[in-house]
């Protein structure tokens, strides 16, 4: 009597975290543009920094922003002009990163 066996099945592995948070549609889109919302570093209060920042493109001959700042200035543009991805990336920052982009590009 011969035994076969059948092959093992495994599944494939769980997706990385950012793929299945109910924000999935702004992190990509955001990234889409060339921009991201990211933890920093930590404020003397112990709350997390949380910055807007350029994302690096996987051509590096042409970025979509040449520096934060630029981020900045297209985030707060569409902010004003009523996007809520723009505002709501806006919302996520903190108060550090909030005060320093409002004294650089103004409110929305």
């Amino acid at each position: 009597m011969s035994m076969t066996t059948t092959p093992s099945f495994e599944p494939p592995p769980a997706p990385p975290p950012v793929l299945t948070t109910p924000l999935n549609h702004a992190v990509w889109a955001a990234w889409g543009e060339g921009w991201a919302v990211v933890p920093g570093s930590t404020l003397n209060d112990g709350s997390p920094r949380v910055e807007l920042r350029r994302v690096d493109p996987r051509d590096p001959t042409t970025p979509a922003f040449a520096a934060d700042h630029d981020v900045w200035e297209h985030v707060v543009a569409q902010a004003r002009a009523g996007s809520l991805l723009h505002r709501g990336a806006l919302r996520k920052l903190d108060r550090i990163e909030l005060m320093l982009i409002e004294a650089s590009c103004g409110s929305w």
